[in-house]
């Protein structure tokens, strides 16, 4: 199958289940949050409102198909990602390409039997900037073949993708990291996060079954 139909695939999957994730008794909660007022903040962009701003701000928010790019998407890699010392290039799971560039999407909390997991949220103002903003934040993960994702319980620590334990579906192992115990830069060696790594997933896809 080409990389398009791929991408095609996994885009219509991840409508399918976004549309399931949203599909619950608290749709409502989850489709509110307070409206843009400012240009620099994170409220829902105008385009995205589903009714009326409510007295205290916040507004009902809609999902609007997406105009991100792979090259967009490719272009933030290359330049965050670099390639490692053997020239080996990092490529992003097809499938978080096609949670990129699907949607416009806000409010996405995973939850599990013990833990949340934050997927970075997509206005359709910025839709890449919560990806950027996460590999701005922790390019000393990166450099050590930790690639951020998400966000793990409120901002506990990023959850990453171990570039060095990929699949054969072009994707990676899922870990964490406590926030609390990346406090040295002297600590970003591959060596010693190998032993902070917590474990999550086999793969990105398998996160989200």
């Amino acid at each position: 199958m080409s990389d398009v139909r791929i991408l095609e695939r996994d885009r219509l999957y991840i409508k399918s289940w976004l549309e399931t994730y949203f599909d619950s008794p608290h749709r409502d909660i989850l489709m509110s949050h307070p409206a843009k007022t400012e240009e620099e903040d994170y409220g829902v962009p105008a385009d995205m409102h589903d009714g009326e701003v409510d007295e205290e701000g916040w507004v009902r928010w809609r999902m609007l198909d997406s105009a991100v790019t792979e090259k967009q998407i490719n272009d933030l890699v290359e330049k965050f990602v670099k390639p490692d010392s053997l020239n080996a290039t990092f490529s992003l799971p097809p499938l978080y390409i096609a949670y990129l560039s699907s949607q416009y999407v806000l409010n996405i909390y995973l939850r599990y039997d013990d833990f949340t997991i934050e997927l970075p949220s997509l206005p359709s103002d910025v839709p890449l900037r919560g990806v950027q903003e996460l590999w701005s934040s922790w390019r000393l993960l990166i450099e050590a073949g930790y690639i951020p994702f998400a966000s793990f319980e409120d901002g506990a620590g990023p959850v990453c993708w171990d570039k060095n334990k990929p699949n054969q579906e072009e994707d990676y192992a899922v870990v964490w990291f406590d926030h609390d115990q990346l406090t040295d830069e002297e600590q970003f060696t591959r060596e010693k996060l190998e032993q902070y790594a917590q474990p999550l997933f086999p793969s990105f896809r398998e996160m989200l079954v």
